[in-house]
């Protein structure tokens, strides 16, 4: 990874103030892990696949209709950032939607 390209990704990180704090966990995950990369000079390949692994590890439990909104939030922006790949993101979506209806069945049962 070049050198303007950390420094877009420190600049992407500190303009996080704008995301909700589970994207912005995510994303300091992932630039962690780029970072790391960079210092020890890892292939660009296997860079990639570290900083998606530390994305998707950071994103919070599908345990309550908050945690759902913000896993799915990490996922849309997971996607952007070509965190996620795009095979994978629909069936995080479809994990997220899978749980929130678990939820409303509960609600509906009480």
């Amino acid at each position: 990874m070049s050198q303007s390209e950390s420094s877009k990704l420190q600049q992407d990180a500190a303009n996080s103030v704008l995301r909700n704090a589970a994207v912005d966990r995510c994303c300091a995950a992932r630039l962690r892990s780029l970072q790391g990369s960079q210092r020890r000079q890892d292939n660009d390949w296997e860079t990639l696949k570290r900083a998606a692994r530390a994305y998707c590890n950071a994103m919070p439990d599908l345990i309550g209709r908050e945690n759902i909104s913000e896993f799915i939030a990490c996922v849309a922006q997971g996607l952007l950032l070509k965190a996620i790949d795009p095979n994978v993101g629909p069936k995080l979506l479809y994990a997220a939607q899978v749980a929130l209806s678990s939820l409303n069945q509960e609600s509906k049962q009480k």
